[in-house]
């Protein structure tokens, strides 16, 4: 047979085989075909820079002690601040007050002479020349041996308790809302405490805790200014160079090295201006030094727009009643981290987050006992007496301040803080990251612990698990986004983006059994059907004048779509559509469906 005669058998063959093939899939043989998949489809919009107002507040606190007649004699600093005061824009949203200390001695210059923050806009020309008039003649009150001695922990516990009362008012008026106030302190010195304040300065929490209120509000920093521009220079000539004394690195040693008496005065001047120093940088604030009668000037320290433009981060989708990878035989009916199939084996309530109601949910409390913490999901008391955990305080019980599904409770053991959806600024919420298996309290998202060669962050976007090797199922299971921004801008100035987040797998969850009963005597009506999932889905940005800063998010929460349990899934198409407005940036309300 020629070479020409078998080649063409050959495929002829090949191509019958290759046409009426069917190829049966053995899962038919016990289970029914089923769609389960949603597809998220809408826009979101950036908000206008009208829509988010952050106001700016400012303490300029100043050295009033004896030794700044010195190093200040013109009284410089006092026109700094009212040219600081005279730069700031007129809006009802910019704030400052002026704090003076000598000694143990703290003086509020503010209108009513208390610990108030007053708005620029309230201050007339005459006043103002009265502000420079009280900074420039201020003396301290009483007798006292130390009324003109420097103490620099007294003022800056003062400071901390001014921008903490604030931050509470603030949230008091704003019905618990995070304040987006920014704090900007400027703390001017010639730099030298009376006696040695270092261990409480520098390797204490005396500038650090007011660095740390950052948290609750949108940025605290603690700025410093150190000045000395005496009339005469000092005398260096019957000085030794570095008197024996090692001058310490800006941030290689805790404290500064005290000088031996008689030391070369320019020393001691230097060692003044680091103090300082060391202090901003763990203010994470800015360090100026101002000497040779250099013009005092704050206006180079960054406080911030009062409006702001903010930039497009990421867009997140998550189930939180389907595990990561949404495999079909597994679900979280109640959402709270702990499998279904789980909850049965730890004796837990399945569609109950907290069944113990201690505060804790279930999976939190599994999670950490299983890594030593001595927790009880069911409350059981032991023959010895042992077996209950304390809990929660009562108050904090089911509270959600940030409402990122994540109760209060949950977030103080987890790490997290329970007034910010998005702790560590990345983009991404606690609540999906810690149920998801990533680190919602530090910025691990470019990280790849499993090595399956995707990063946590993509792995968190596609609702995959981040600790296992998975790469080859995210064509399979792997969430899809298609995101389009809009050409030009909205009227009022927000820039909008079109969505499309498909393949989203919904669980199979429980029916809500608790006193099933029908007064009508008919079939049994659930506290909630089987087959509901909650899902939740938010944007990230970022601020245009700072993208490292902190993030603020929008949130939407669906919790109506329905796993086909009876063949045909809710929505019917499977499309949900979500409108720019749905999403919110606190709390929403969610009516959760009682039908089965």
């Amino acid at each position: 047979m020629s070479k020409s005669v078998v080649a063409a058998f050959t495929i002829s063959a090949l191509l019958g085989a290759c046409t009426n093939t069917y190829i049966y899939d053995l899962r038919r043989d016990d289970q029914l075909p089923r769609d389960r998949t949603l597809t998220l489809e809408g826009e979101f919009c950036t908000p206008s820079p009208n829509e988010v107002v952050r106001p700016i507040k400012i303490v300029i606190a100043m050295d009033a002690s004896q030794s700044m007649k010195v190093t200040d004699p013109n009284g410089s600093r006092a026109q700094a601040a009212l040219d600081l005061i005279d730069s700031l824009p007129q809006e009802p949203e910019i704030s400052f007050v002026v704090l003076l200390f000598a000694g143990s001695t703290s003086a509020w210059l503010s209108k009513s002479g208390e610990d108030e923050f007053d708005r620029v806009i309230d201050f007339s020309p005459a006043e103002r020349n009265l502000l420079r008039q009280r900074i420039l003649n201020f003396t301290a009150p009483g007798g006292g041996a130390n009324r003109d001695s420097t103490d620099f922990v007294k003022p800056l516990s003062d400071i901390y308790a001014l921008i903490n009362e604030d931050i509470a008012l603030t949230r008091l008026m704003q019905m618990n809302d995070e304040t987006r106030a920014r704090y900007s302190v400027i703390f001017l010195s010639d730099g030298q405490p009376t006696t040695n304040q270092d261990d409480e300065l520098l390797c204490g929490d005396a500038v650090r805790r007011i660095r740390q209120l950052r948290d609750l509000a949108d940025d605290v920093r603690v700025n410093t200014v150190h000045v000395f521009t005496p009339t005469q220079p000092i005398a260096s000539t019957a000085c030794s160079f570095d008197a024996g004394v090692t001058i310490p690195v800006a941030g290689a040693v805790c404290g500064i090295p005290e000088l031996p008496p008689g030391a070369c005065p320019l020393l001691v001047v230097n060692n003044n201006a680091e103090r300082l120093n060391q202090m901003a940088t763990l203010g994470g604030g800015d360090f100026r030094d101002f000497r040779n009668n250099e013009p005092i000037n704050f206006l180079n320290f960054r406080f911030g727009q009062v409006r702001r433009t903010f930039i497009f981060d990421k867009l997140i989708a998550s189930n939180h009643s389907a595990p990561p990878g949404s495999p079909l035989e597994l679900a979280d009916t109640d959402s709270d981290g702990l499998l279904d199939e789980q909850e049965l084996e730890e004796g837990t309530l399945p569609w109950v987050a907290d069944t113990d109601g201690d505060g804790f949910s279930d999976g939190v409390e599994v999670y950490f006992r299983a890594r030593g913490a001595n927790f009880t999901p069911d409350q059981e008391p032991l023959p010895d007496g042992g077996g209950v955990d304390p809990g929660c305080p009562p108050e904090l019980r089911g509270v959600d301040s940030d409402c990122d599904t994540l109760t209060d409770c949950d977030e103080q053991i987890i790490g997290t803080n329970s007034r910010r959806i998005d702790s560590d600024d990345d983009g991404v919420p606690d609540s999906v990251e810690f149920k998801l298996g990533s680190q919602p309290s530090s910025k691990d998202l470019p990280q790849d612990p499993d090595n399956d060669r995707v990063p946590t962050g993509d792995e968190l976007s596609m609702h995959m698990d981040p600790l296992v090797p998975d790469s080859d199922d995210l064509s399979v299971t792997g969430y899809r986004y298609d995101v389009k921004k809009k050409a030009g801008l909205e009227p009022d100035g927000r820039q909008c983006w079109t969505f499309k987040i498909s393949n989203v797998a919904m669980a199979n969850t429980l029916p809500d059994t608790r006193d099933a009963t029908n007064p009508d005597g008919g079939e049994p009506l659930y506290r909630r059907g089987a087959g509901y999932n909650d899902l939740f889905v938010t944007f990230s940005m970022t601020p245009g004048d700072d993208p490292t800063g902190r993030t603020i998010l929008r949130t939407y929460r669906h919790t109506s779509s329905r796993f086909p349990v009876g063949g045909i899934k809710s929505p019917h198409d499977g499309i949900i559509n979500i409108k720019a407005d749905d999403f919110v940036a606190g709390c929403q309300s969610v009516v959760q469906p009682s039908t089965p």
